[in-house]
């Protein structure tokens, strides 16, 4: 039986995070959790990934059973918690001093880098510089500490180094910052859990991981500021 209680999860990072300024932490415990208890992905296909139904989440679930339920889990904290935003270059190319090295089968060979497989990229990357990023939630301390302790990099880009974490810490906080801190929004929630005292503006995006599926989508109050 998992125990619930306030806690505060930070990242330190070693390089900046292509993200935007959300960076919800219940998305990465979802990926990590889905891994432990499914199997690492070994492929994908177009559309195929499916809702996570079953898989296990050491977060408290706020409104269990409707429509609109959530995760008691903040997105990134402070707002906002980087403290310099930059740009970059990610690049692909053929390395045409290396073309002779290919074997054509006897044929006259060409690679084109124009489109195709082998279309050269120099596409803008930006990123956002911080020491560390924290998150605060009602969760199962032992079982966050598991699942974020193979966690190395978050945010974009992974596989080119961006987002490097250091080190996580997770350790109990005295207040429970899940949803709301000193009455303002720490993430966003169903419209209708809104109070006219704090600031925020209602919009269509997502309120809980994945946040890009259509299902996950609705009216949300998100924090202004």
């Amino acid at each position: 039986m998992a125990y619930f209680e306030p806690l505060r999860v930070r990242a330190h990072l070693r390089t900046g995070v292509v993200a935007g300024r959300w960076l919800p932490l219940d998305a990465i415990l979802l990926y990590q959790a889905s891994r432990d208890q499914l199997g690492d992905q070994t492929m994908t296909t177009p559309g195929g990934n499916r809702e996570p139904d079953g898989i296990r989440m050491p977060l408290r679930v706020i409104h269990p059973g409707q429509q609109d339920w959530y995760y008691a889990c903040s997105w990134a904290q402070p707002q906002p918690w980087w403290q310099a935003e930059a740009q970059d270059h990610w690049n692909k190319r053929f390395d045409v001093s290396l073309a002779h090295l290919v074997n054509f089968d006897k044929r006259r060979g060409k690679v084109i880098i124009e489109k195709g497989r082998y279309k050269a990229y120099h596409m803008p990357i930006f990123y956002r510089i911080a020491a560390a990023v924290g998150w605060y939630c009602l969760g199962d301390l032992a079982t966050i500490e598991y699942l974020l302790s193979t966690v190395s990099h978050i945010g974009k880009k992974r596989s080119q180094g961006w987002g490097r974490v250091i080190a996580w810490t997770v350790e109990p906080w005295p207040h429970d910052w899940s949803v709301r801190r000193n009455g303002h929004l720490t993430r966003g929630v169903p419209a209708r859990d809104a109070r006219p005292d704090e600031r925020h503006h209602v919009t269509f995006y997502g309120l809980r991981p994945a946040y890009y599926r259509r299902s996950n989508q609705m009216l949300v109050a998100l924090p202004d500021g």
